[in-house]
């Protein structure tokens, strides 16, 4: 009996792994205060290996990085977010096009400036795709909320 009831634990166990949702993209997001009202929003990606993601200037191919930035009537966007980090640019001849990709870590950085100098929160969305040399992950649409001080 004790056989049978470990055999079964160890069934469980197993399907309970395999449910498990494969997560290899880690964000944080951060404000960094430039000047009195002028402030860098960092996103920063942290990707485990093998994994990459897309530049936001991908064309012709898988999707790319985007951040969508709510509305907030205190905060005007300055140009466009920036990436920092390792940019590596080889041709898929899945998507028969020239891809930028992120491995490791990368930066994207939005600069913001405040209409008064009060605290407030900037949200948003970023959306990506990660994938292996094997496969892609359905694209993420994850919220984010930073606060501005």
């Amino acid at each position: 009996m004790k056989k049978i009831l470990f055999i079964g634990f160890l069934a469980l166990a197993a399907f309970q792994v395999k449910a498990q949702k494969l997560n290899p993209v880690k964000w944080t997001f951060e404000s960094v205060k430039k000047s009195d009202k002028q402030f860098e929003i960092i996103a920063t990606a942290t990707i485990d290996a093998p994994w990459h993601i897309y530049s936001q200037f991908v064309k012709g191919g898988p999707i790319p990085t985007t951040f969508q930035f709510k509305n907030n009537p205190l905060v005007v966007l300055n140009g466009k977010t920036k990436e920092v980090g390792k940019l590596e640019k080889t041709f898929d001849k899945n998507f028969n096009t020239t891809i930028a990709t992120f491995a490791g870590k990368v930066q994207f950085i939005q600069l913001v400036t405040l209409k008064v100098a009060s605290k407030t929160k900037l949200t948003g969305i970023v959306e990506y795709t990660s994938c292996n040399d094997e496969k892609c992950l359905p694209p993420v649409k994850m919220p984010f909320e930073v606060d501005i001080q």
